[in-house]
């Protein structure tokens, strides 16, 4: 498995895959909103034998990298761990020291943020329209 940086033919196949992310206030699958970190080269893709497997997205916010989204086409197969590497290794080559994402709790991903070795910041009540998340962080040394 690869990850690259995706592009504008990829994003049927993002949007396909970001579908499980979707709330009923905010579509993550959205065409147009992955079409702009795509255009800002924040999305990357993990691809095997041509098949795109998952996707990332990751964005600067005031000298720290949040991932904007993840999400993957199969669980348990290394997938999201080989995007959440990539990602702490972008942070290294940026010289970025911090990379961070909130969790809605029905995303069931607090076990994977912390084998992740992210540690839970803050949960949120009612934060995320009314629905409870995490804020997972990552010091990367």
């Amino acid at each position: 498995m690869q990850i690259i940086q995706a592009t504008k033919e990829h994003i049927s196949k993002i949007s396909e895959i970001n579908s499980v992310l979707d709330t009923e206030q905010y579509h993550f699958s959205s065409p147009d909103s992955i079409e702009r970190f795509i255009e800002k080269g924040q999305y990357f893709i993990a691809v095997e034998n041509g098949e795109i497997l998952g996707a990332i997205s990751i964005r600067p916010i005031d000298g720290s990298y949040q991932i904007f989204t993840i999400a993957t086409a199969k669980s348990n197969e290394g997938i999201g761990s080989a995007l959440v590497e990539f990602a702490i290794n972008k942070c290294k080559e940026d010289g970025i020291k911090k990379l961070w994402c909130w969790s809605l709790i029905r995303y069931d991903a607090k076990g994977f943020y912390e084998s992740m070795g992210f540690e839970e910041e803050i949960l949120l009540k009612k934060q995320w329209h009314n629905e409870d998340c995490y804020l997972f962080g990552k010091v990367i040394t």
